[in-house]
């Protein structure tokens, strides 16, 4: 009784500042590795507060990625989520290694 009360009461603030976060999560100076596992962090505990379906999860992941990974997916025309990070996760790796052999 006190539980369900209790997570009444503080599961939709925690819900709320969780998915705020979610909302603010940019690739910035990170590389794209390292937003692939923080953006699958908040997605993993995000998808139970979350109503959002695949092509809004994928808007919101691309939306952040670097310019020219953006504008390789959607060159592609790549619509599938698991598709978009495998796609920019190659790509990335490719860059790090021609920039490695320069």
């Amino acid at each position: 009784m006190m539980k369900d009360e209790l997570k009444g009461k503080y599961a939709p603030l925690f819900s709320d500042r969780l998915m705020d976060k979610w909302y603010q999560c940019t690739q910035g100076n990170k590389s794209v590795k390292e937003y692939v596992i923080k953006f699958n962090e908040f997605l993993i505990r995000c998808s139970a507060f979350s109503k959002e379906g695949q092509a809004q999860i994928l808007s919101k992941f691309k939306a952040v990625l670097r310019e020219d990974l953006r504008t390789e997916l959607l060159i592609r025309g790549v619509t599938e989520f698991e598709k978009a990070y495998t796609i920019v996760q190659d790509l990335d790796s490719l860059k790090c290694n021609s920039t490695l052999r320069v």
